[in-house]
């Protein structure tokens, strides 16, 4: 997370974007989520450009303008360049170059600037303050529930299964016997627990279902999710923003999973006891792990020599 300077999301003209967006009509709405999900591609597109990638129409974005205050879109798009300096994706400039490749090629090399992009934006949007409270939150709970469906159960899976020696209790509720499960293993959440709840695009339904429960019931709601256009944040104490662009598939997970990493390092580090921890962990698993390749069928007796 940066020091140097604000979030993105902490920005101006994001904030602005953000809190004007639910209040907006359906067509301009669109604009703002765009904006919203996409703030570096979003400064370099004219209006006719913008119109198409948001299925509206030029006076939809003028409109959207104006109803920010900006008087048009020259306006608007001014005040995302001042906010943005003269930053453009380095995903969007891949997408372009692939774009122009007859073969469409997409090696390790594209795989690994599209990380990295996505972990340096990720650098861009959060703010340390709130990746500060979320770990206290997290090191403070009695039990940690993480929830996450699609692809996103596999990411909250990681985050249980390494958060369990370093704190009181985790559980990954959404693994085994589907949503109705979930929402059973959900269901003696209290005010003294959290939710750390995953979800990028496509949302899951589920997921804001189970979150507004947890809510509910006085339980804290931690976030990782891509933008403050998702569902999620609207019942969450703390967002943790993971950018999830990517010029061929439908989402990229790296920025979430260094996020994951992140807390459970975070969370180990405000342990006392971490490094003992995990020293016995290592310890108690090590003889369940290695085999000599000399002893296959396992430990045998040396010879007195």
């Amino acid at each position: 997370m940066s020091k140097s300077s604000p979030a993105l999301y902490e920005s101006t003209v994001m904030r602005h974007i953000a809190l004007t967006r639910p209040n907006l009509a359906p067509a301009l709405s669109k604009v703002a989520d765009y904006l919203l999900r996409h703030p570096l591609k979003s400064a370099t597109l004219t209006i006719e450009e913008l119109a198409a990638e948001t299925k509206t129409s030029p006076a939809a974005v003028n409109r959207l303008a104006r109803a920010l205050n900006y008087g048009g879109y020259s306006g608007l798009k001014a005040a995302l360049l001042e906010t943005l300096h003269e930053l453009v994706s380095p995903v969007d400039k891949l997408r372009v170059e692939l774009e122009q490749r007859p073969s469409g090629v997409f090696g390790l090399q594209e795989q690994l600037k599209t990380s990295a992009a996505n972990l340096s934006a990720a650098g861009d949007v959060n703010q340390e303050a709130v990746f500060e409270g979320t770990v206290a939150t997290l090191a403070a709970a009695r039990r940690i529930y993480v929830l996450g469906f699609g692809n996103s159960a596999y990411l909250a899976g990681l985050a249980a299964a390494n958060l369990v020696p370093f704190c009181a209790d985790a559980i990954a509720i959404s693994m085994e016997g589907g949503n109705e499960n979930a929402a059973y293993r959900l269901a003696a959440i209290g005010e003294a627990d959290v939710l750390l709840a995953i979800s990028l695009p496509r949302y899951s339904l589920d997921t804001v279902r189970l979150a507004r429960f947890a809510m509910q019931r006085g339980a804290k709601v931690v976030a990782i999710t891509d933008s403050p256009v998702s569902p999620l944040c609207e019942m969450a104490n703390f967002v943790l923003y993971a950018p999830v662009e990517h010029p061929v598939l439908t989402s990229s997970n790296s920025a979430a999973l260094a996020i994951i990493e992140g807390l459970v390092a975070a969370v180990m580090a405000r342990n006392k006891e971490a490094v003992r921890l995990s020293a016995e962990l290592t310890e108690s698993v090590l003889s369940y792990l290695y085999v000599s390749t000399s002893d296959n069928l396992g430990p045998k007796k040396r010879k007195a020599t």
